[in-house]
C-alpha cells in the first residue's frame, strides 16, 4: 500500500475536489434557467422553441453525471456501507479491509463503465437529435468524462483515504 504524508493526502482534496465542486455550483443553474425560460415562453403565449427541451434534458444529464463523480470522492455515492460498518464495530481491521475491497470493486465498475461509454459515444455519432439536429455523440460525451472522473476519484479515495492499519 502506498503511504502518503499529510501534505500529499490533503493536496488532492484541497485542490481538485474543490475545483470540481465549484464548477458544479456555478453551472447548476443552467438547466433551471432553460426550464424557467420554457415556462415563461409557454405561458407567455410566445411559444417554446423545440430545441429548448433537449437543451434542458442534456444539461440536467450532464450535471447529474458530473455531480455523481464528485460524490464518489466525497463518499456520498451509492455504496454498501452497512456491512463494513457493522463489522468495523467488532473487528476494525476486517471492517477496514472490507471497505477497501468494496472500494476496489467500485473502481472496477467505474472502469468498465468508462470503457463501455466509448462504444456508446461512437454508436451515437451516427445519430442526430430531434430538435437541435446535432450528433448525439456530443451530449453522450459526458459519459466518458463522468465515468473517467469517477474512476480517478475512486482510485484517489483508495490511495488518499486508505484505511490506516497501524
Amino acid at each position: 500500500m502506498i503511504r502518503l504524508g499529510e501534505a500529499e493526502r490533503s493536496a488532492f482534496g484541497d485542490v481538485l475536489q474543490p475545483l470540481a465542486v465549484e464548477w458544479l455550483r456555478e453551472n447548476i443553474d443552467a438547466p433551471a434557467l432553460v426550464v424557467m425560460a420554457q415556462v415563461v415562453l409557454r405561458y407567455g403565449g410566445v411559444g417554446v422553441p423545440a430545441f429548448t427541451e433537449e437543451v434542458a434534458r442534456y444539461a440536467m444529464i450532464w450535471m447529474t453525471l458530473l455531480a455523481t463523480s464528485v460524490a464518489v470522492w466525497e463518499g456520498s455515492h451509492i455504496h454498501i456501507d452497512f456491512i463494513p460498518g457493522l463489522v468495523m464495530q467488532y473487528v476494525p481491521r476486517l471492517g477496514a479491509a472490507l471497505e477497501w475491497l468494496l472500494s476496489c470493486i467500485s473502481l472496477g465498475v467505474f472502469l468498465v463503465l468508462l470503457w463501455q461509454s466509448f462504444d456508446v459515444v461512437a454508436f451515437a455519432y451516427g445519430q442526430k437529435s430531434e430538435g437541435l439536429q446535432i450528433r448525439l455523440a456530443f451530449p453522450y460525451a459526458v459519459m466518458p468524462m463522468a465515468f473517467g472522473a469517477a474512476a480517478v476519484f475512486a482510485a484517489m479515495r483508495l490511495v488518499v483515504k486508505a484505511p490506516a492499519y497501524d
